[in-house]
């Protein structure tokens, strides 16, 4: 031992040094590593300038950008993110890792995984090298590259890949720094190999090139597999656009990640009812994954594109059934017909049995409506009404399909569609006589009409206006706040239709209950107020407390839940939206009293049998103009939107719309 007659303190003092030295060459070496790999890799990252086409930036048009690509052939094939190409640019140049600039044209976008394949001219190019799916490890050291900005040698952020399969299998994860700066560019391993494309990617955006740069600086960022984006580009290559796959399923579960997943609701039209996919049944298996949880099925689907097949196995009355899914680009956007008749719904239940508030299956499964017979109200001037039919009459079959009571609606072959033709069966209440009669249904108003809660109580007698006072009962909600619940006082007749006030913190209850009191007991309707544990506005992220209110309304008041209201303001528009839309597992119709519904917000969503009521009366040519456009956007996605009166009441005309959401 060289140091033992070394004092000990210069002993310890000549291990630090030789512990620092070594740092040092650790550190040097991995410099040099760093520099090599990049090195290695650099020709084949270039700096794209995009010119032109609807270039947004944060709200304002922007004449050009400038992002990163990567050469993937000798022939000048290259790709990138779409993030700078959401418009249709007038022209695309590409510069070389030497400064040479030469022409592009963008052949075609994914959609799906945020890619763009663009071919630029001339010959010589350099392209990376593909590190294949199988070699990809968690924790392997990952370097991000991107040519942003005018420079010989490419920007670079370190960091490690820590995690793959990320985003429903779209993408592997990376703590290294990720933002438009590197978009586009490559993610490579420490010998210049390439991993993966840097783009912007979310669970919550499809559709939406810039969805997932809210992810920027957080150490979380994404890149789609180089051995993914080879073989994107190669279908790329024909020119036309990859966009996701829609099979027009909505689907439920007592729990996120319970394996009883089965189907809601259906969307006429789509390849779900094309396939024979019917409410109620079961979901075992979607390609090779089985169904483990209530976002099983979204982890096959959201790689998928239009086009594409998957084969679901399904349980239905106790056997499975094997169904194939043709995904299409866009679901029909049918619209929703109205032939005027009220249905039934289930009278109140004295003392109903209260589920825990805890257990979402009393509100996502509710108990099947009982095989009843369906005696229905024809709303005057209604094309039930115009076709003959009576007052009042029981109906006995559609389309030759005779009715198990109000259960039977809930199929998507019973959902009316516009001007197709309707064959009724149904008993006159005069004679007892068994009737037909084929009919249109019609298109819901276009504005609203002054209906009356009359239709909606049938022989129950009317209360006095004015004459019953709302109970209020505020309802504690483990971990969330509370509810507070304004209800008529009469308990008996019509089961009542909840609607929840999203932006209630901003009025006082007295006020509320003054205008609302009324109305309650004659229209059958109920207030819902979500509120925080710190009584804060709610935000998109407090749809769970929304989602309990809702099943209190239906366990404890015995609420009528197929039929929810959100009355909301702008601020409260993203939370509102995600019932609306189709995205949660609750659907609702929307009252938005301020602001408008974006076209951002509309992407990849039908509104058939949905309806939204835009209460802005903005003098503003500029607000008219967007609420104008609002409109027509959420008509063309399926949406009825009726047109509102100034002259009358807010409350009266949302009570009034109650009447023609509970119709059929």
């Amino acid at each position: 031992m060289r140091f033992a007659h070394l004092p000990q303190r210069s002993a310890k003092l000549m291990i630090w040094l030789i512990v620092c030295l070594s740092s040092v060459t650790r550190a040097q070496d991995a410099g040099e590593q760093i520099r090599a790999a990049v090195s290695a890799a650099s020709a084949s990252v270039v700096r794209i300038r995009v010119i032109g086409g609807e270039q947004t930036v944060d709200g304002a048009t922007v004449s050009s950008l400038a992002t990163t690509g990567v050469v993937i052939s000798p022939a000048g094939q290259i790709v990138s993110s779409s993030f700078a190409f959401q418009g249709r640019p007038t022209a695309v140049s590409v510069e070389t890792s030497a400064g040479e600039r030469r022409s592009a044209t963008l052949v075609a976008t994914d959609h799906v995984r945020r890619l763009v394949l663009l071919q630029a001219e001339g010959a010589g190019w350099s392209p990376a090298t593909v590190v294949p799916r199988d070699q990809l490890q968690v924790g392997q050291h990952a370097l991000a590259l991107g040519r942003f900005y005018e420079s010989s040698v490419p920007s670079v952020s370190s960091g490690i890949v820590s995690a793959l399969n990320r985003i429903h299998g779209r993408a592997l994860q990376t703590d290294a720094k990720i933002s438009p700066v590197n978009y586009g560019g490559p993610l490579i391993d420490l010998a210049g190999g390439v991993l993966g494309i840097l783009v912007p990617l979310s669970p919550r955006g499809r559709g939406n090139p810039s969805s997932g740069i809210e992810w920027y600086d957080s150490g979380i960022g994404f890149a789609v597999p180089m051995s993914d984006v080879v073989a994107v580009a190669e279908k790329l290559t024909t020119g036309k656009d990859l966009r996701p796959g829609l099979a027009g399923l909505q689907l439920t579960a007592p729990g996120p990640f319970s394996e009883k997943v089965s189907v809601q609701r259906i969307h006429p039209g789509s390849p779900a009812q094309t396939a024979g996919i019917r409410v109620g049944d079961r979901l075992l298996q979607a390609a090779d994954l089985r169904i483990q949880r209530l976002s099983s099925l979204e982890e096959v689907l959201a790689s998928r594109y239009a086009g594409d097949s998957v084969e679901l196995t399904l349980e239905r009355d106790g056997q499975p059934v094997k169904v194939q899914l043709q995904l299409v680009e866009q679901l029909p956007t049918l619209q929703r017909g109205y032939a005027g008749l009220i249905l039934p719904a289930a009278a109140v239940t004295p003392n109903p049995v209260v589920p825990a508030i805890a257990d979402p299956q009393a509100l996502l499964n509710p108990q099947p409506a009982p095989a009843v017979p369906v005696s229905v109200q024809t709303i005057p001037d209604s094309p039930a009404a115009r076709a003959g039919l009576p007052t009042t009459f029981e109906l006995t079959a559609v389309n030759n399909k005779p009715l198990k009571g109000l259960r039977s609606f809930q199929e998507p072959d019973l959902q009316l569609l516009a001007d197709s033709e309707v064959d009724l069966k149904w008993r006159d209440p005069q004679t007892g006589e068994e009737r037909s009669l084929k009919m249109k249904p019609g298109v819901f108003p276009p504005a609203l009409p002054a209906t009356g809660p009359a239709l909606l109580n049938g022989a129950e007698p009317q209360p006095a206006p004015g004459s019953q006072t709302p109970s209020r009962e505020e309802v504690p909600i483990e971990g969330l706040g509370s509810c507070v619940v304004i209800s008529p006082a009469q308990s008996s007749g019509r089961r009542v239709a909840p609607i929840v006030l999203l932006s209630a913190d901003t009025q006082s209850e007295a006020d509320l209950v003054e205008r609302w009191g009324p109305l309650l007991a004659e229209y059958r309707l109920m207030l819902l107020i979500p509120r925080t544990t710190g009584r804060t506005s709610l935000t998109a992220d407090d749809a769970p407390i929304v989602l309990a209110c809702l099943q209190l309304a239906a366990s404890k008041y015995n609420a009528d839940s197929a039929t929810p209201i959100l009355l909301a303001a702008a601020p409260q528009t993203e939370l509102a939206w995600q019932f609306t839309s189709g995205n949660s597992r609750v659907t609702a119709d929307l009252v938005l009293q301020t602001g408008w519904i974006s076209d951002f917000l509309l992407q990849e969503v039908n509104g058939t049998g949905q309806s939204v009521l835009l209460l802005e009366n903005s003098q503003k040519p500029e607000s008219r103009l967007l609420l104008d456009r609002s409109r027509t956007s959420l008509r063309k996605a399926g949406f009825w939107v009726p047109a509102v009166s100034q002259e009358r009441p807010v409350e009266q005309q949302i009570a009034a719309w109650s009447v023609l959401l509970r119709a059929w």
